[in-house]
């Protein structure tokens, strides 16, 4: 190889790296927009829960990361183009969930009332067998 050519080759690396680390600075730029906008979206839709809507998103985003920010995003999208309006009860939400094969699993108790003191049913079962 002559002089020339070495010279031309070694600009045509220099170009490559920094084509490189432009490419890399609008990939992180463009997955940083994302995430800022699922947090957005995320907010925005918890704004419109009601009851126990919160508990289930919460649940859902434990349970089921990437198919509830899809939800999400969906949901946020109906309410700005205005096909959905008004508040989001937290058993409708677990009904999307249920209806899209999505059971979300909820911690629940029966608690007994007894004395003004509450009690749950595994104690008070425990207390018997005593």
């Amino acid at each position: 190889m002559s002089e020339d050519d070495l010279e031309l080759m070694y600009i045509k690396l220099k170009k490559m790296k920094e084509l490189q680390k432009l490419l890399a600075k609008s990939q992180m730029k463009d997955k940083k927009e994302i995430e800022k906008k699922e947090v957005d979206d995320i907010a925005f839709i918890k704004s419109k829960l009601t009851g126990r809507g919160l508990e289930v998103l919460e649940a859902a985003l434990s349970q089921y990361p990437e198919m509830t920010r899809e939800v999400i995003k969906y949901l946020a999208e109906l309410y700005r183009k205005g096909k959905i309006s008004g508040e989001i009860s937290g058993e409708e939400l677990y009904t999307l969930f249920y209806d899209l094969g999505m059971p979300v699993r909820l911690e629940t108790s029966i608690t007994y009332l007894k004395d003004g003191k509450r009690i749950s049913i595994s104690e008070k079962l425990k207390s018997k067998e005593d």
